[in-house]
């Protein structure tokens, strides 16, 4: 669970992927699946410390709704983790880490980050703000954090400030429910359907602060 807490507030995606992975074979579906779900609980405020770092008007929008969700889902998802799998024991050490800050993982991201930030800038002026609600769903399907940082720099510019505070929870809620399919692909079965079923209903719970924006 700690490792979760770790990774989610590196990269939830990575996490989930990682925990999906090593879910094979263990037998533990609780604590793999209530796992996932606290890593997806620390992206929520890995967001925030972005948000207060780089665009504090972004922030006062969704610190309150983000702080909730992701306190609420690292506690279900630490509950959940403790419930019993009918096997004692702890789990085999069989996974080295690399180093996730090396050069070359920090040039991949500065290069996706400007690719995202061209990409929404050109998309908020050919199609406007269905253009990014579309662009926050796709970047989903991968990591969040470059299309989250290309919107600190064009909210109350490029983008209106409202849009792109909703773009962002379309977006993570996006997320979540993409690493709730990684569940189901990478993981055995028990732990797989799991995952997804809790990753999706905090997706569709994430969607909620949308009522406030919209």
């Amino acid at each position: 669970v700690l490792t979760a807490l770790l990774g989610g507030a590196y990269s939830s995606t990575v996490m989930t992927v990682v925990l999906a992975r090593r879910a094979r074979g263990e037998s533990r579906p609780n604590l793999f699946a209530g796992s996932m779900v606290v890593a997806s609980g620390a992206m929520y405020l890995r967001v925030l410390v972005l948000l207060f770092i780089f665009n504090e008007a972004l922030l006062a929008k969704l610190a309150a709704p983000f702080a909730v969700l992701g306190a609420a889902a690292m506690l279900a998802g630490f509950v959940w983790a403790r419930l019993p799998d009918g096997i004692g024991g702890g789990i085999e050490k069989r996974y080295e880490a690399r180093n996730p800050l090396e050069l070359r993982s920090a040039f991949l991201f500065a290069a996706i980050f400007i690719a995202v930030l061209i990409a929404s800038t050109l998309v908020v002026s050919a199609f406007g703000i269905v253009g990014v609600y579309a662009l926050a769903v796709f970047m989903g399907f991968t990591d969040v954090d470059p299309f989250i940082l290309s919107l600190t720099q064009t909210a109350g510019t490029v983008t209106p400030l409202a849009a792109a505070a909703a773009a962002i929870v379309v977006a993570t809620a996006s997320n979540n429910l993409v690493k709730g399919l990684y569940a189901l692909l990478f993981a055995d079965r028990p732990t797989g359907v799991r995952g997804l079923a809790g990753l999706a209903l905090l997706a569709v719970v994430g969607v909620l602060p949308l009522l406030l924006l919209l």
